[in-house]
């Protein structure tokens, strides 16, 4: 646990020797409205007004945000200690009895057996199907160039997203088409998306209860849907058992068969296949369609992007062998996503609430508040970026190296740091590579945005594709 070393932590009825001051702004009736209605302007104007620590009542009881780096610090890690998970009952619901967020006594144990379907081999293994997959999308993307058409953003990066994530993650070979789920409970890929769809739409939902006339109780019944659904996929996986699993599936299935009394329950495992497929698409269709929207604005990163990329794959295989290793060389790639996620955070990273009263820095955070890390509010401070209204990848670069630890933040932090950072990263570069490759392309004007839950590019906005010469 890496807490700052001064906080406080106080015992019940006890009081500091020097009276700390309570977090700035009053809270009011209305926060949670303005928040859900704008998270970006609703933050920024506190953050000018306030300071980068103030009170709300977003949400329901006092709930303090946080962007100074060393109060993120605190909130990421206090589990345990001082802290626990502080999410709204109605989204504690939706996730799930046996998600990670559950237990969290069990926490770390589960997290650290699902991470190897995320990282070293596995995650290297998924880069070729990663490649076929983008291709074959590309094609089409091509296609609408060649008619002059405009092309859809985020619907286009959607497709890709779910046709390359599904396989890797439950072995269900969308890609090929809806042949691949039939005879499952939910038999096309458009179903299955627009129930994700309502599942997700009940995660903020203000009443927990199980009506349809209700978000909560309609995306409540979608996740029972979803789960009879990997119920279903599990069964016909168990039918065809593979000696060395190829998907985060088939690790899963392959450590239970191993230790069957093991971190792999059955329910844990359509639990973690619900929210791992939901999780890593929409995050992933959020940063590259963002990813392309901010390099379409500049064209000068898109040279030096293009220029990266041909000097690395002078000296590798091509690009039809990336692999982590080539990867890894792209830096100017990596500070651009980077950037992307900086500029457009697509989500508040952290929800706690206090078990204990602390102090750190002066002020009081009492027991029962909650506490939001707010990147929104990280990643718009001048003490932590030069300029930070800019989009300036080179400020990740080594000579700049800006964003230290608590101060990026897009991925949270502590032991609830998103598990799939490294897939969503990945699949992002691949696409990129290929994007870079075949294609110009110019974002006109302003995108408007889907602000709640997720930060996103909203579906009508549209880019225009340019195929560069040597495709022609």
């Amino acid at each position: 646990m890496d807490t700052p070393s001064d906080v406080l932590v106080l015992s019940e009825g006890e009081a500091p020797a020097i009276a700390p001051a309570a977090p700035p702004r009053c809270p009011r009736w209305s926060d949670t409205l303005a928040y859900i209605a704008d998270p970006d302007q609703f933050c920024r104007q506190n953050l000018a007004r306030h300071g980068p620590i103030f009170q709300t009542r977003v949400f329901g009881g006092t709930t303090v945000f946080v962007g100074s780096s060393r109060a993120i610090q605190m909130a990421f890690n206090g589990d345990g200690d001082y802290t626990e998970i502080g999410l709204p009952p109605t989204t504690m619901a939706m996730f799930g009895e046996y998600s990670l967020f559950q237990r969290p006594d069990l926490h770390r144990q589960r997290k650290t057996a699902l991470r190897p379907g995320f990282t070293g081999s596995m995650l290297a293994a998924y880069i070729p199907h990663m490649q076929r997959v983008i291709a074959q999308h590309l094609q089409t993307w091509e296609r609408m160039s060649a008619r002059d058409a405009p092309l859809p953003l985020v619907p286009s990066v959607e497709k890709v997203s779910f046709d390359v994530l599904a396989p890797l993650l439950l072995g269900i070979p969308v890609d090929q088409g809806d042949a691949a789920l039939a005879g499952l409970p939910i038999a096309t890929k458009t179903d299955l998306k627009r129930c994700y769809k309502t599942f997700f739409d009940g995660f903020y939902g203000l009443l927990k209860w199980r009506s349809p006339l209700t978000a909560f109780g309609r995306g409540y019944q979608a996740r029972e849907n979803l789960i009879e659904f990997m119920r279903a996929v599990i069964q016909r996986r168990r039918r065809a058992p593979v000696e060395a699993p190829t998907d985060f599936l088939g690790m899963m299935l392959a450590q239970q068969q191993d230790n069957p009394k093991g971190v792999f329950s059955n329910d844990l495992i359509e639990n973690q296949c619900l929210l791992q497929l939901w999780a890593s698409h929409y995050e992933v269709t959020g940063l590259a369609a963002s990813w392309i929207y901010q390099v379409g604005q500049h064209p000068e990163v898109l040279q030096c992007l293009r220029a990266e990329q041909a000097a690395v794959l002078e000296t590798s295989q091509g690009l039809n062998d990336i692999t982590p290793a080539t990867l890894k060389q792209l830096t100017y790639l990596d500070a651009t996503i980077k950037e992307t996620l900086r500029v457009l955070p697509p989500s508040s990273t952290a929800t706690r609430r206090l078990t204990k009263s602390v102090v750190l820095d002066g002020v009081l955070y009492e027991k029962g508040w909650s506490l939001i890390a707010e990147p929104r509010i990280a990643h718009a401070m001048t003490t932590h970026f030069t300029h930070p209204d800019q989009f300036d990848p080179d400020r990740f670069l080594p000579d700049r190296n800006e964003g230290g630890p608590y101060e990026f933040i897009p991925f949270g932090g502590g032991v609830h740091a998103c598990l799939g950072a490294q897939l969503a990263t990945t699949l992002m570069k691949v696409l990129a590579m290929h994007l870079l490759h075949r294609f110009d392309w110019q974002c006109p004007g302003k995108a408007q945005f889907v602000q709640f839950p997720l930060k996103q590019i909203k579906n009508n906005y549209p880019i225009q594709l340019t195929i560069q010469d040597v495709h022609k």
